[in-house]
């Protein structure tokens, strides 16, 4: 792998869980992310759970909540879909603060945002505790098939070839004078 763009989501640490095999955390996640999603919305004490899971993965993994939250800030379209599901769904409602919501919409937006959250942070707890080139190597004893093993490895491949390009594209444009404030 090039300069390792990629790696801009590794965390190098001497942690316990950044020890473990990247195949126990692949694993590990699936079985979590599988966990919330089979979670019903309207039970509410397990998502409690979860994320009390999380943070204490994050605390063996000294990983602050500083470097964690600017990262998810990826699933902000689904959490903009999430508010406006009360709104637009139909069936029972209710008025909040005047406002007329649909029932089945506020659990809708509910399971969205927290199983849409907690899979967002697994996925980054094992990004920042997993060097991206052990990826590919886990995922093959895992017996997944080498085509999309494969496909893993180019994609590893050209996001630094892409960052990369971002960086000269960036370079040229300020060497020609463009500031970007």
């Amino acid at each position: 792998m090039a300069a390792g763009h990629a790696q801009l989501l590794y965390r190098d640490g001497p942690s316990m869980v950044h020890r473990v095999p990247a195949e126990v955390k692949i694993v590990a996640l699936v079985v979590f992310v599988l966990a919330v999603v089979a979670t019903a919305r309207d039970v509410f004490w397990p998502f409690a759970v979860y994320a009390l899971i999380l943070l204490i993965v994050w605390r063996l993994a000294r990983i602050p909540l500083a470097w964690i939250l600017p990262r998810m800030l990826i699933e902000v379209p689904f959490l903009v879909l999430a508010v406006l599901l009360p709104f637009a769904e139909g069936g029972e409602r209710i008025e909040v603060a005047g406002v007329s919501l649909s029932v089945s919409g506020l659990y809708a937006a509910w399971g969205i945002a927290v199983k849409g959250t907690l899979g967002v942070a697994a996925s980054l707890t094992v990004a920042a505790t997993t060097p991206a080139r052990e990826l590919p190597l886990a995922l093959s004893r895992l017996g997944v098939p080498a085509l999309l093993t494969s496909v893993l490895v180019l994609m590893i491949r050209y996001i630094d070839v892409l960052a990369a390009e971002a960086s000269r594209m960036r370079m040229a444009r300020l060497s020609r004078g463009d500031s970007p404030s």
